[in-house]
């Protein structure tokens, strides 16, 4: 991982909260590692042991977000062996629902070329109880970098266990894009297809533990020429993670 990066990371949560001392309404910081870094079904970090680092802060009602994962030279990425994934994003409260709106952008260092994208998001939820359901939209406009546009739309739901400090949780998704190009093979390999995860979580601050089962239904054993597609980690597999928060 590039050192300067990994400075940055390490001084992040320091440099956000004293820009926003003043004026932020919340400020919060961690770092994770997981078994794979697994986003949307597919593997970003090589289907190796990852570690991340991520700050937000929220004012007045807009939060901004970052977050350092590496991604130990993935084919998927063009070699890039980190990526910085900045969010700033909104919260509206509308008749008992969530809505949220965000702005991705999606900067990868150590890649062989220009692999940075960015892409929007629109989604909600609701809660009943100790359940939230919610839905969401992710759209990519084409771009050269993915070879195209990307649209994701994704199902979530997820409970709390009364009396335990545990959450059960759910997805499903589905990937669709306009193109074939051998760019469009980072975010869909073999053409459109559908994800899903399930998993338990234990949160006992700082620390939160989790594992999670997921999978995709693309064909790992089809012939893909794209150098991107990367379908050796495209598949089933289990996660597990540890997060320090603070």
């Amino acid at each position: 991982m590039n050192l300067n990066l990994l400075r940055l990371t390490a001084l992040l949560p320091a440099l956000l909260s004293g820009a926003a001392v003043v004026h932020a309404q919340s400020i919060d910081a961690g770092m994770e590692v997981t078994t794979d870094e697994v986003r949307r079904g597919l593997s970003w970090s090589d289907g190796e042991v990852s570690a991340s680092a991520d700050a937000s802060a929220g004012f007045a009602g807009v939060d901004a977000a970052v977050r350092f994962s590496a991604l130990r030279m993935s084919y998927r990425h063009a070699n890039a062996d980190v990526v910085a994934d900045l969010v700033i994003g909104k919260d509206w409260d509308v008749s008992g629902f969530t809505l949220r709106t965000e702005a991705i952008g999606h900067v990868f260092g150590g890649a062989d070329s220009n692999m940075n994208y960015a892409e929007v998001r629109l989604g909600g939820s609701y809660t009943i109880g100790p359940l939230q359901v919610g839905a969401g939209a992710f759209y990519a406009p084409s771009q050269d970098a993915i070879g195209g546009d990307n649209l994701y739309l994704r199902a979530t739901a997820l409970a709390g266990i009364p009396a335990f400090p545990v959450t059960v949780a759910a997805s499903v998704g589905r990937t669709t894009g306009d193109t074939k190009e051998a760019r469009s093979a980072r975010l869909r390999p073999a053409g459109d297809y559908t994800d899903w995860k399930v998993g338990l979580e234990y949160n006992q601050f700082p620390f939160t533990v989790g594992v999670d089962y997921l999978g995709t239904d693309i064909d790992t054993s089809r012939v893909v020429t794209s150098p991107f597609a990367d379908l050796r980690h495209a598949g089933d597999r289990v996660v597990g993670r540890v997060r320090l928060s603070f």
